[in-house]
């Protein structure tokens, strides 16, 4: 009896995960004719893909930036948000995630950093499960990185105890990562950490996701909201390095 019971819970263990696996590889619809324009090189940035996706500035980039992609999230929808992001002078790398789910690749950017070698500070960014997986990361490599960049998201577990900078930047409208769970997560993060909301922004307009997963009314544009993302992180990597 307890043999055939052990064998069951087993059998059910493997079935959820395989699903849970199979759900998360699926990713959401996202606006792949315009990401796709955001992956081809211009006069001012050169974009190669590869194990991870690079955006490098024309001239020679002294701060990097490595984007964790929230679950069921394919890299390049956030390809035209990173590429900016190298227009304004940042080396900048998108992550690709197994079965896109950043939890199975927290120690992505190690392979960024160590193919780099020239960037002196970096920074790692998160949206939404990325942003948790980030945080992971920092908790374990806290040397590597000057700074977390949170999009949408909080960590999963305590980081309070780092002296790294820590940004938060989240959306008023957002329904997923909404402004109370921001809140009841700040407990896990440093006394020092920077908080920033955009008013009427959402979840979804962080990357290239369709406009179908929009559901708030009023919300600013996806470019209005996409280029808050970059005044406010590039002010805070500006006073970071500064201090």
């Amino acid at each position: 009896m307890i043999k055939k019971l052990l064998k069951w819970t087993i059998i059910t263990f493997i079935l959820v995960v395989g699903t849970t696996a199979i759900w998360m590889s699926v990713p959401f619809d996202y606006q792949q004719q315009v990401t796709e324009q955001s992956l081809s090189s211009s006069d001012t940035v050169t974009v190669s893909t590869g194990d991870f996706i690079e955006f490098k500035p024309a001239f020679k980039a002294t701060v990097g930036i490595i984007f964790y992609p929230g679950g069921k999230t394919t890299a390049s929808t956030f390809a035209p948000l990173m590429h900016e992001f190298a227009r304004q002078g940042f080396y900048s790398a998108i992550t690709p995630m197994p079965l896109k789910t950043a939890f199975l690749g927290i120690d992505k950017a190690n392979d960024v950093i160590a193919a780099n070698p020239t960037i002196k500070h970096w920074y790692i960014a998160g949206h939404s499960l990325g942003g948790v997986a980030a945080a992971e990361y920092v908790k374990t490599s806290p040397q590597s990185v000057k700074g977390l960049l949170l999009w949408a998201s909080y960590p999963g577990s305590d980081i309070s105890n780092l002296s790294i900078a820590v940004h938060s930047l989240s959306a008023g409208k957002d329904l997923q990562s909404t402004p109370d769970k921001i809140a009841i997560n700040k407990v896990k993060l440093p006394t020092h950490t920077v908080y920033q909301v955009i008013e009427n922004a959402n979840h979804w307009q962080y990357g290239h996701y369709q406009d179908d997963l929009n559901e708030q009314q009023g919300l600013i544009s996806r470019a209005e909201q996409q280029q808050k993302v970059v005044v406010a992180t590039v002010e805070f990597i500006e006073q970071t390095l500064a201090k």
